[in-house]
């Protein structure tokens, strides 16, 4: 179930790749064309240059805070709950009256 976009992915990449030759298309030859082969590195270098000017810093915050917040404390749960140990969070709460 969690693959099931992936594998449509690349059912269709299969499918259009058949009907790419059946139109007589080849990919080889499309990219390896000297007008491709610049386009595509254009394309490359951009994504590097706005990646490393204007998006790591940021991504990388939201990264720390996720990581710090969510994935360590997670992690850290399912450790304490394969022990047999309650987790932090039922830990530090008080107890009802009986």
């Amino acid at each position: 179930m969690v693959n099931e976009g992936l594998i449509k992915f690349v059912v269709l990449l299969f499918i259009a790749i058949v009907v790419l030759g059946f139109f007589g298309i080849s990919l080889k030859a499309v990219f390896q064309k000297q007008a491709v082969q610049e386009n595509l590195s254009f394309v490359w270098q951009t994504t590097q240059y706005t990646w490393n000017r204007y998006l790591a810093v940021p991504a990388q915050y939201v990264w720390n805070i996720f990581y710090n917040l969510l994935w360590r404390s997670f992690v850290e749960n399912a450790e304490r709950l394969k022990r047999g140990e309650l987790p932090n969070f039922i830990e530090g709460q008080p107890k009802l009256p009986q």
